[in-house]
């Protein structure tokens, strides 16, 4: 998501790793192989080769999934004429009491991540987490892309489930527990209040490729694919930007790696 981080903030983070699990921690599963998290990716990070070829990250396991609820902002503020912004989830903060489906047109699709401790890690840091980025804690709904309205159809039964457990548990007086829906997961939001009021940034034509690459990858809705290549880009002294060049070159230098010769 991040395409520019300070050199001083990923140094902090560095210090500031084991801080930034602490945090996580109340939300981690446990499984025989330790650890593990799961990251709602809804910028770059949902192109598989940003994971494994440019952040050398290996994901346990993924899937798309829609975030309900929130808008996708582009309010990280990146080098002007470059690389003008980053995207980040911004929380949509109204009722949805009186009319729960809007929560559907206020939502995020993107990937769902199963990570390993290591691999959230080296999310935190190469995404510059507490200082561009703070960890959002949300609940997201998984499905299987079909590149048409899975995420929609999957999203109007989950909230269909969701009234009917929260009409029983309210009769019965039983737990809220059984009225939450949806996965439990980490995903992230603009470090600062002030980039969280401002104005969207245009991203690089670049950027939004490699968002676009991630969606068609995992077959995200198709109306939300379309809302993603009509969104409005910025100008640029570089070409388009510089994201999927330099998603192109980590590709090369892993193909390199494992030449026989």
């Amino acid at each position: 998501m991040a395409s520019y981080t300070p050199y001083f903030a990923s140094v902090l983070v560095l210090l500031c790793g084991n801080h930034v699990l602490a945090l996580a921690k109340s939300s981690l599963s446990l499984s025989s192989g330790g650890r593990t998290y799961n990251y709602f990716a809804f910028g770059s990070n949902m192109a598989s080769s940003t994971m494994i070829n440019l952040r050398n990250i290996s994901p346990i396991a993924s899937t798309a999934a829609v975030l309900p609820g929130h808008r996708l902002a582009f309010n990280i503020p990146g080098v002007p004429g470059v690389e003008p912004s980053s995207a980040a989830v911004e929380p949509i903060l109204k009722s949805y009491e009186n009319n729960p489906t809007l929560l559907q047109q206020d939502a995020i699709h993107g990937v769902l991540y199963k990570l390993s401790e290591e691999d959230f890690v080296t999310i935190c840091r190469t995404e510059g987490v507490p200082f561009a980025y703070v960890l959002h804690r949300c609940r997201v709904i998984p499905y299987v892309g079909d590149g048409k309205s899975a995420g929609e159809e999957r999203f109007q039964s989950t909230l269909l489930n969701h009234l009917h457990a929260t009409e029983k548990s309210t009769l019965n007086d039983n737990s809220c527990k059984e009225t939450e829906w949806g996965v439990p997961a980490f995903t992230l939001r603009a470090a600062r209040r002030e980039w969280r009021k401002s104005e969207d940034i245009p991203p690089s034509q670049s950027y939004l490729n490699v968002l676009i690459r991630g969606a068609e990858e995992y077959s995200l809705d198709e109306k939300y694919v379309d809302k993603l290549k009509s969104t409005p880009v910025g100008r640029t002294w570089l070409g388009g930007g510089l994201a999927e060049k330099i998603l192109l070159v980590a590709e090369g230098r892993k193909r390199d790696k494992y030449l026989p010769f």
